[in-house]
């Protein structure tokens, strides 16, 4: 390979991330794939989950700034999420008997 060839390539690639938008650079960075040991196992999770996962331990450390990075995350987080909480009860004979009737005393 010649080292033209490899300058022109470096060269499309940067122009093809340059016509990503900011958020889908991120978005893309992270949620790509980690390997890490995980309780001795190895596993694959996004590195968003990596990050979470580091806070999370430094904070059960006593880090205070990993407590407010997690805080922070967790304020961003609820902001720009489209799930609300949402509460359902299904109906079976099991509900229904817990419910005493309408007219009956007892």
């Amino acid at each position: 390979m010649k080292p033209h060839d490899a300058s022109q390539r470096q060269r499309r690639s940067r122009r093809r991330h340059a016509r990503e938008s900011t958020i889908a650079i991120i978005d893309r960075l992270l949620l790509r794939q980690r390997s890490m040991s995980l309780n001795g196992e190895p596993t694959q999770l996004p590195t968003i989950d990596l990050i979470i996962l580091q806070l999370l331990q430094k904070e059960m450390a006593g880090s205070l700034r990993a407590r407010s990075a997690l805080l922070k995350y967790e304020e961003f987080a609820n902001r720009r999420s489209e799930r609300k909480l949402e509460v359902r009860f299904a109906e079976s004979d099991y509900t229904r008997s817990a419910v005493p009737e309408e007219g009956k005393n007892g």
